[in-house]
């Protein structure tokens, strides 16, 4: 365990030493009141912002006899330099095996997203997920589960990283394991 911790932490550290460099020279006019030539150009060409952006979070986990796996693709459009929103779609696949015991489920869906950034490394969120849920193992079940994150990241360069509550959680439905979840995204 103290070995995970420390390459997420080394990991997360060369991420932002690699990005930062990369916003302080890519946002400086993006962010800024004053008006050269490059950036009067650059609007003129419809360049200086782009609008859209596409991104999401791939998760892979593996743990006693059991598997995790995530991909979600999002769509970003950007409303203003501080304003984004967008739409998302999300497959989960859990699996868990024993001798007495076995699980499986699928979860799919999507998503709607809206953010602001505040100050350019800051990102708050909100998202509603969607996912129908099919739960295989010593019960079956399919049901619907409705999700509102609320979130914080640290936004560097194209990645993001940070957290988001679930403020509609529920232990027996989520296809999560908590109402707090880590959030990795990248932009391109």
């Amino acid at each position: 365990m103290h070995y995970k911790n420390t390459l997420f932490l080394l990991l997360l550290f060369i991420f932002g030493t690699v990005y930062s460099q990369d916003i302080a020279s890519s946002n400086e006019n993006y962010f800024s009141n004053k008006t050269t030539a490059t950036t009067e150009n650059l609007q003129l060409n419809g360049d200086y912002q782009k609008k859209w952006s596409f991104g999401g979070s791939v998760g892979l986990s593996f743990w006693n006899n059991g598997t995790d796996i995530l991909i979600a693709p999002k769509a970003f459009y950007n409303i203003s330099p501080i304003v984004i929103t967008g739409v998302g779609l999300t497959y989960i696949y859990s699996d868990y095996k024993t001798s007495f015991y076995t699980y499986k489920s699928n979860s799919y869906g999507g998503s709607i997203f809206f953010a602001a950034r505040p100050i350019e490394f800051i990102q708050i969120s909100a998202e509603y997920e969607g996912l129908q849920t099919s739960r295989r193992g010593n019960f079956d079940e399919d049901y619907w589960n409705n999700s509102i994150y609320l979130g914080l990241s640290f936004v560097s360069g194209p990645v993001s990283f940070g957290v988001r509550y679930d403020v509609l959680f529920d232990s027996d439905r989520s296809p999560y394991s908590s109402a707090i979840n880590p959030v990795i995204g990248f932009y391109f």
